[in-house]
């Protein structure tokens, strides 16, 4: 198997929302509350305005993983500056990565964070950050092996209506 990795182009928007951000949208649903997908609009629709807001934006990236034309996985990182009052640089931080089964465990999520290390280290980047859902233990350990460790808790509690 040979997937090609690159950077998200025009015409790969649409078939990566429906193919790619949407089934992992609802894969994710059941695992934390914050994932719960909006009931009252078009998701097809706002992701893709979302990811085309994006394309010309250098400080948000996007690969996509490519296997004989069709997309089979990707991964979006942004860059996020540290405040000047702190020592630490900045950091790339992927908030989404995905993997299409039956690619999972082929090394392409290896290789969409290869391509994320290379573009951190190109842009000055002092590290890669990414949050990940108590509950994704596959994800964890493959962050894990991966090298990635706990820095924080990030801790979260509903706001009360009424």
């Amino acid at each position: 198997m040979t997937v090609e990795i690159r950077r998200l182009r025009e015409a790969d928007v649409r078939p990566l929302v429906e193919e790619l951000w949407l089934p992992f949208a609802r894969e994710m649903e059941p695992v934390a509350e914050r994932n719960r997908l909006a009931d009252d609009l078009d998701l097809v629709a706002a992701g893709v305005e979302r990811r085309a807001d994006r394309l010309d934006d250098d400080e948000a990236m996007t690969w996509v993983a490519v296997d004989g034309g069709d997309l089979v996985g990707y991964a979006a990182a942004s860059v996020e500056s540290s405040a000047p009052v702190f020592a630490a640089g900045d950091r790339l931080h992927v908030g989404e990565l995905y993997v299409r089964e039956p690619y999972r465990g082929e090394g392409v999520a290896g290789d969409l964070l290869d391509r994320v290390d290379v573009t951190a280290a190109a842009r000055g980047c002092e590290r890669v950050t990414l949050d990940v859902a108590v509950g994704n233990e596959r994800a964890r350990a493959f962050y894990e092996k991966r090298g990635f460790a706990v820095a924080r808790h990030r801790m979260v509690a509903r706001v009360d209506e009424g």
